[in-house]
């Protein structure tokens, strides 16, 4: 070996030294519940503290399950003996939280703190004082906008009070550069948006289109501690609710085939 690519080598080897393609963590993660997602995020999970903004291209594409495992673990149904009693907030959610279905995800509502705002000045407010006040280790938030000021204020709250934020942000912002630890985009699956060709596919490749139809497309842009991760996908349905969906699809394709088989060309009626 050459002495220059024998002193490169050594060069790499030193733990002080940062490489493009290396992922170095500053602390331990907390476990999202999704081990792919976990993968990717390369700390084993969420910060366990700081502003984390989430990007959603519509609602219903799994945004909330996103959370549910954490929510899990911090507020569990069952109690812990001798864990401490913490609370998880809701600020401004875009519908109101339906208690029954969070408790059979095994969490216990009773430990849900909602926070209902009218304004954007309101919701700021409330978030800067509940992350503050370090009695909620984790807080959800939906704004509609959200400035690089209002992001820094909030994530020395989430300093200052050892609090996670998972901010829910619209797509249309997602370019702006806010000074955070974590920003994730979600979108459906590209399989919702160019159309699957279900009827000339097989059977084994018909279930794999229709698991993909369940699946919701996850961008890393930005984690502290290493460049963003590529696109993968994750499947953030319920398992039940998920073999539901994907029974009716199957219905919903047999009557389209029986249904196209019944036209006629021209002005005629069956």
């Amino acid at each position: 070996m050459a002495l220059a690519d024998l002193q490169l080598e050594r060069l790499l080897q030193r733990s002080d030294l940062w490489r493009g393609d290396a992922y170095h963590p500053e602390q331990e993660g907390q476990d999202s519940g999704y081990p792919e997602l976990n993968r990717h995020l390369g700390q084993g999970g969420w910060p366990s503290q700081g502003l984390c903004e989430i990007f959603y291209a519509c609602e219903g594409i799994g945004e909330l399950s996103l959370a549910l495992p954490l929510m899990r673990r911090l507020i569990p149904r069952q109690s812990r003996e001798g864990s401490p009693a913490g609370l998880v907030s809701l600020v401004a959610p875009p519908h109101v939280p339906y208690s029954q279905s969070l408790a059979m995800q095994g969490i216990d509502v009773s430990r849900l703190l909602w926070v209902d705002t009218q304004t954007s000045k309101e919701q700021l407010w409330a978030l800067e004082q509940i992350l503050t006040s370090g009695a909620s280790p984790l807080v959800l938030c939906w704004l509609e906008d959200l400035s690089v000021g209002q992001a820094r204020r909030l994530q020395l709250a989430c300093e200052k009070g050892e609090s996670l934020c998972l901010c829910y942000l619209p797509s249309k912002v997602k370019e702006q550069a806010h000074p955070v630890p974590l920003r994730i985009a979600l979108q459906p699956s590209t399989a919702i948006n160019i159309g699957t060709n279900i009827e000339a596919s097989t059977e084994t490749s018909t279930k794999k289109g229709n698991d993909r139809l369940l699946e919701t497309q996850v961008d890393i842009l930005k984690r502290r501690g290493g460049w963003p991760a590529p696109r993968f996908s994750l499947s953030l349905l319920p398992e039940l609710l998920a073999q539901s969906l994907m029974l009716d699809m199957v219905k919903q394709q047999e009557l389209d085939k029986q249904q196209s088989g019944q036209i006629l060309q021209g002005p005629w009626s069956v």
